[in-house]
């Protein structure tokens, strides 16, 4: 019998052993494929060819460019006849609650959203 659990804990000990060997080989496998991917991802980037707007946009549409500048479109539009003012009643209570459930990631891209249009002064 002593010999039977001797063969045992033999058995059991060879088997952790490959175990770790399996997962060792396994670890060095996938860095082998990240590594490949990373290499692969250089190459591609490498091949990206970096121009300016006015290398990709035709001569013709130059005048407009003005239009797509940063400056342009951080500016509020000046005031027109049919804008109007929205007022509320007397006493009116604004209710704080949520109208639908946000992810964690909605929640920071609606809070972007508004600082971004708060910096600009649109709201």
């Amino acid at each position: 019998m002593a010999k039977t659990e001797g063969e045992k804990q033999k058995k059991e000990k060879m088997q952790k052993e490959r175990k770790k060997e399996f997962g060792k080989l396994r670890i060095e496998e996938e860095i082998k494929i990240a590594r490949m991917i990373e290499e692969k991802q250089e190459e591609k980037e490498d091949l990206i060819e970096i121009r300016t707007v006015e290398e990709i946009v035709p001569r013709r549409f130059h005048k407009y460019s003005k239009v797509f500048e940063n400056k342009e479109l951080e500016r509020m539009l000046a005031r027109k006849t049919w804008d109007h003012a929205i007022d509320l009643r007397e006493g009116f209570v604004f209710l704080k609650k949520k109208i639908y459930p946000l992810s964690r990631i909605e929640r920071e891209e609606v809070q972007k959203f508004l600082r971004d249009q708060l910096r600009k002064r649109y709201i």
